[in-house]
């Protein structure tokens, strides 16, 4: 039997799809490891990957109409039937659509989680300017000669 159409299309989408759950693990790797000249790069790749997903979706999407494919209504939306394919490429392609939701699973579980971690990083450096400015305005001053000076916040240095 030869490969059809729809199963070349859903293995060509779950191969991109495991190359962004990868570049998903590259980046997590990377905000765990503080390596965050690396995330401009993989934001990149990840636009890059997310257009040729969108189109593969597309196409698999019409492939799916075409070949009469009825998918469950309930999540995951296993494979039911292919009306106008036959019955025998049926398993093939109901067990690469699987693997296409499980892949979907961990990137978007990946994509959460590097998130939160952005997020959490975010707010910590927001703390930290927070932090530096308060300490910075409160312990340094300039003299009228426009010279830095130290006071403590609340006081003065007083005389010598």
């Amino acid at each position: 039997m030869l490969p059809s159409p729809l199963m070349s299309v859903l293995q060509n989408e779950l191969a991109e799809l495991l190359g962004f759950v990868e570049l998903l693990e590259q980046e997590q790797d990377a905000l765990i490891k503080n390596t965050l000249a690396d995330l401009v790069g993989y934001a990149q790749q990840k636009t890059a990957r997310a257009q040729t997903l969108e189109s593969l979706a597309r196409e698999r999407k019409r492939l799916f109409d075409i070949n009469g494919v009825e998918l469950s209504p309930d999540a995951p939306h296993l494979f039911l039937q292919a009306r106008h394919l036959p019955a025998e490429a049926w398993p093939p392609i109901a067990t690469l659509w699987q693997e296409l939701i499980q892949a979907a699973r961990q990137a978007s579980a990946l994509n959460q989680t590097n998130g939160k971690l952005i997020e959490t990083r975010h707010q910590q450096n927001q703390q930290l300017m927070t932090l530096l400015q308060n300490s910075q305005s409160s312990t340094l001053s300039y003299d009228a000669y426009g010279q830095p000076k130290l006071s403590r916040p609340g006081g003065s240095l007083g005389k010598a």
